[in-house]
């Protein structure tokens, strides 16, 4: 080895590049083991693997193997599943017919309050009046009850064109959620799921819940907003 070359060789040099070719004799095997520096390991000029790492690989993972008749084995990729279309207190969504079932949609199941109106079938049908929303969010403001304390759930509905009442579905929806409180906008309301009942008494005293009347939404669209807040005074301290 060149003389000129020995310093490069001490100080860990292995390879050199040298288009022309040159070569390096390697340190004597009698060189003491503190005397020879830790060589590093040359890296990879190709990612590919070599044909005998590529054999071992393959007999590790058959199913990777092109044409072993094996599928690959590839990550699934898993979806929420849909959530129901509506929650109960069961957790099971119920077989109600059309639009009922519909309905279900804006319910909750934790809910302690059911209101229903006479037009509450056309507000959650899609015929929806801006004043009844306005009275809506004016009297749950004022009432400052947790959300999801209210189920608004209908006691008529929207069927051939015609606003038709049913006290039996709207009694199957109240069985969901077993709510101590119901609240009737009007004495028509009180009518059609009390019908046995004096409709022009404020409140009435069942087994398991309490209904409470409050005007007709018809009178309460046309009230200045404190003047609808006066309204529900009757409610608006009652323990939920």
């Amino acid at each position: 080895m060149r003389e000129s070359l020995r310093p490069w060789l001490e100080s860990g040099l292995e390879f050199v590049y040298a288009p022309g070719g040159l070569t390096v004799e390697a340190q004597p095997e009698s060189a003491r083991p503190s005397e020879r520096p830790a060589a590093s390991q040359p890296l990879q000029s190709s990612s590919r693997p070599a044909a005998g790492t590529r054999e071992a690989a393959a007999q590790q993972h058959p199913a990777a193997q092109p044409g072993s008749g094996r599928p690959v084995s590839r990550p699934s990729h898993s979806t929420q599943a849909p959530q129901p279309a509506a929650q109960t207190q069961s957790g099971v969504t119920p077989n109600f017919p059309a639009p009922w079932s519909s309905f279900l949609r804006f319910t909750k199941p934790g809910a302690k309050v059911v209101m229903t109106y006479m037009e509450l079938g056309l507000d959650l049908g899609g015929q929806a009046d801006p004043r009844r929303r306005s009275v809506l969010k004016n009297l749950q403001a004022h009432l400052k009850w947790p959300p999801g304390t209210i189920n608004y759930w209908p006691m008529a509905a929207l069927i051939d064109g015609a606003l038709q009442p049913d006290a039996s579905m709207f009694w199957r929806g109240w069985e969901l959620w077993h709510t101590p409180h119901i609240i009737c906008f009007g004495a028509e309301t009180i009518r059609v799921i009390l019908p046995d009942a004096d409709p022009e008494s404020v409140t009435h005293l069942l087994q398991n819940v309490i209904v409470h009347r409050l005007p007709p939404m018809s009178r309460f669209v046309e009230m200045l907003p404190h003047e609808q807040q006066m309204a529900i005074d009757n409610i608006a301290n009652m323990r939920l």
